[in-house]
């Protein structure tokens, strides 16, 4: 997300490979790195000063994918631009995790650390212990619980 329209030229895979050695360098990637595919999200042509479209890539080796989401870098940029990576969900997953929105704001607001394990479960660091919630409610329950 983020990336300026056109940015990726004529050949978007070969763009994004570039662009994910500069701009990750320090993450380590498979000799074999490589872009199966990368494209915009088609859409109506954007009004001017419209947000960039979605830009949507697969690597093809998996760990190279799972090394580029787990960068320890916080920001990317390129020519001014913030851009972010998040992984391409399907529609009922999104739905899925959209559902914890609140109960994630709550933890933050208490300053829990959490992360949301694939496809829609949330993971909460409570002191030492880990806990594992599988819907909303069961974690707004034990947040009321804690107090």
């Amino acid at each position: 997300m983020g990336l300026p329209e056109w940015a990726e030229g004529r050949s978007p895979e070969d763009f994004v490979e570039t662009f994910i050695k500069q701009s990750l360098a320090p993450i380590s990637l498979s000799t074999s790195f490589a872009v199966e595919r990368a494209h915009r999200i088609p859409t109506k042509p954007l009004p001017p000063g419209a947000p960039p479209r979605p830009f949507i890539f697969k690597v093809l080796n998996y760990r190279d994918r799972d090394a580029i989401l787990a960068r320890k870098m916080k920001e990317i940029r390129f020519d001014n631009a913030q851009v972010s990576l998040y992984p391409d969900f399907s529609t009922e997953v999104q739905k899925q995790r959209r559902q914890f929105m609140a109960v994630k704001a709550r933890l933050r607001e208490k300053g829990f650390v959490y992360a949301m394990i694939y496809p829609a479960r949330l993971r909460i660091q409570d002191g030492d212990s880990v806990r594992f919630f599988n819907t909303p409610e069961e974690v707004s329950d034990w947040l009321d619980r804690k107090g």
